[in-house]
């Protein structure tokens, strides 16, 4: 039986974190809650200071951890074998922690398009068709609701061979 929770696991790589369960909210900061931070937190550095950053902001182990998950699932800190992780010193002075993170669904690639793959602009293909073809706003006066996609091929194609040339 896996003990792990879901909430325990990384949303971008599936894996468990590799941590200790909190305590239930300390009354002030406590090295116990540091070290749990530290041992969580990717990069080591500076850690004396960090502690003393930690003591003096008198940061609690369930506000910050929860942060901290989100902070290591960003693309950010993923991108680049992590090489755009902050320092924890910057990250918990800039209150980083505080940070309303990603929106996952934001970050799901979406499928491309045909005028994403060319780089066509509904707009400017909208202008062309009606200056090519100035009778098909009389035959289809509502044609420019048709995106690109949906023209018959061979105007597509022609409309491309008109802006590679």
């Amino acid at each position: 039986m896996n003990t792990t929770q879901e909430a325990d696991i990384c949303p971008c790589c599936n894996r468990p974190y590799d941590i200790q369960d909190a305590p239930i909210s300390p009354k002030k900061a406590s090295s116990k809650d540091f070290e749990v931070f530290w041992s969580a937190y990717p990069k080591k550095t500076a850690k004396p200071y960090c502690k003393e950053i930690w003591m003096r902001k008198k940061l609690s182990i369930d506000f910050v951890l929860p942060a901290l998950k989100k902070a290591i699932a960003s693309q950010d800190w993923q991108k680049d074998g992590g090489k755009f992780i902050p320092n924890p010193s910057t990250w918990l002075n800039q209150g980083r922690y505080e940070d309303e993170g990603m929106d996952y669904d934001a970050l799901k690639a979406k499928k491309p398009t045909i005028t994403s793959r060319l780089g066509v602009n509904e707009q400017e293909a909208f202008d062309w068709r009606c200056w090519v073809y100035p009778d098909s706003m009389l035959i289809h006066p509502t044609w420019n609701t048709f995106p690109f996609n949906t023209w018959p091929k061979s105007l597509q194609q022609e409309y491309l061979n008109s802006i590679t040339k």
